[in-house]
């Protein structure tokens, strides 16, 4: 298991012992998506161009629709989770100098957090449910990784926000 997974798995347990509202242990804040009822999107209309962000969780995996098409002015992120297990979205930003790449690599081993992250936020997401997470960090280059299951996690392409 890379240690990204380790450290998000701890994350999200330490962070699940408290109440549900935002708040920050050790750096990490964690923000439960806002639920509404409304049948996630299937994989086709992930796959077809849209300027509407969109998470998906489906079977043992996720996808995003394309976030440089995305609409950065009011960020609101449809994530639609189609599984029977909680899932998770973890935003954040790359330290001067790292990238997209740096968090690829070090998804081997995540026993430490990575020295390239400035910041990070756990987004979570109930079975079988639909929920909007508002996303209103300003400008900067922000990571996506999503977890469908605890053992499982998938890096997104990047948010852009000029």
């Amino acid at each position: 298991m890379s240690r990204l997974a380790v450290l998000i798995l701890f994350l999200l347990f330490a962070v699940s012992c408290g109440d549900t509202s935002s708040d920050s242990v050790s750096g990490v804040s964690r923000t439960t998506v806002l639920q509404t009822v409304a049948d996630p999107p299937t994989q086709d209309s992930i796959s077809t161009a849209t300027t509407e962000p969109i998470i998906a969780f489906e079977d043992e995996s996720c996808s995003s629709s394309d976030p440089s098409h995305w609409d950065v002015e009011n960020l609101a992120i449809l994530v639609a989770n189609s599984t029977g297990n909680r899932a998770a979205v973890v935003m954040g930003t790359y330290a001067d100098g790292s990238t997209r790449d740096d968090l690829v690599t070090y998804g081997s081993d995540i026993s430490t957090r990575p020295d390239f992250i400035s910041a990070l936020e756990i987004f979570e997401v109930g079975p079988e449910s639909t929920g909007t997470l508002l996303f209103d960090y300003g400008p900067g280059t922000y990571f996506m990784v999503c977890m469908p299951d605890t053992n499982t996690m998938i890096v997104l392409d990047d948010l852009v926000i000029p």
